[in-house]
C-alpha cells in the first residue's frame, strides 16, 4: 500500500533531517553568533540548543514500532523525558523570536505562531494519552515532532540560498532566513497531516494497549 512504501524514504529524510539539526547543535559554538542578541542571554541560548539538539536526537525512537511493543517502560519514561525538553525547547525559542530576533517583526509573526502550535500539540498529545485517547496523542506527537524537525529543513533553504546570491546584505539575509522559517514550518506541517491521514486507520487502536509516542501509558500506570 502507498502508506508502506513511503514509509522507508520518510524514515530515511527524517534521520537525515535529524543529523542536520543535531549536527547544528553540536557546532553552534563553534561558530560566530549569527544574532547578536544571542550574546545578551547566553543562558536561554544554551538551554535552547542543547535541549533542543537532546530532544531532536530522542524523539524519533518514541515512533518505532519494534521499541513500542517491547520496551514499554523506556518508551513510557523516555516520553515524559522528551515531553519536558519539548517544553523547555518551545518556550526558549519563543522567547529567542520573540525577544531577540534576527529579522525583527516578521521573525516575531514566524516563530509566534509555530512556536505556539509546537507547544500545543506537546499539551494536546499529553493530554490526550493521560485520556488514554492513543490515537489522538499519536496524531499530536507527530505533529509536534515535525514541527520542532523543521529547524533543520530551514537550514536546508537558507544557507543555499545566501550562497547563491552573491555578498547578501543584511536586509537580504534577514528576508531569506523569514521566508525559509515559514517554507519549512508549511512543508513540515502538511507533510505531518498528510502522513497522519495516510496511517490514521491501521496505527492508531483506541485503546491504551499498543503506545504511539511520548508519554505512553503516563495516566494508565497511575490509576
Amino acid at each position: 500500500m502507498v502508506r508502506d512504501i513511503l514509509r522507508g524514504p520518510l524514515a530515511g529524510v527524517v534521520v537525515f533531517l535529524v543529523f542536520v539539526g543535531v549536527a547544528a547543535s553540536a557546532t553552534f559554538y563553534l561558530r560566530k553568533p549569527v544574532n547578536p542578541g544571542f550574546l545578551d542571554f547566553p543562558t536561554i541560548v544554551a538551554l535552547h540548543v542543547v535541549l533542543g539538539g537532546l530532544y531532536l536526537l530522542f524523539a524519533p525512537f518514541q515512533f518505532v514500532r519494534r521499541i513500542r511493543s517491547k520496551h514499554r517502560l523506556y518508551h513510557r519514561w523516555a516520553g515524559r523525558a522528551l515531553v519536558a525538553l519539548g517544553l523547555a525547547t518551545g518556550v526558549t525559542a519563543l522567547f529567542m523570536g520573540l525577544v531577540i530576533p534576527a529579522s525583527g517583526w516578521p521573525e516575531r509573526v514566524v516563530i509566534g505562531l509555530f512556536g505556539s502550535v509546537f507547544l500545543v500539540a506537546l499539551h494536546k498529545g499529553f493530554a490526550h494519552i493521560r485520556a488514554r485517547r492513543v490515537r489522538q496523542h499519536r496524531e499530536w506527537m507527530i505533529r509536534a515532532f515535525s514541527i520542532g524537525l523543521s529547524i533543520a529543513t530551514q537550514r536546508l533553504i537558507f544557507i543555499p540560498s545566501i550562497l547563491v546570491i552573491a555578498n547578501p546584505t543584511n536586509a537580504q539575509i534577514e528576508m531569506l532566513s523569514v521566508v525559509a522559517f515559514a517554507a519549512a514550518f508549511l512543508v513540515h506541517a502538511c507533510v505531518a497531516e498528510a502522513w497522519i491521514r495516510l496511517t490514521r486507520k491501521c496505527d492508531a487502536p483506541q485503546t491504551g494497549t499498543t503506545l504511539q509516542t511520548g508519554v505512553a501509558e503516563t495516566s494508565g500506570a497511575r490509576r
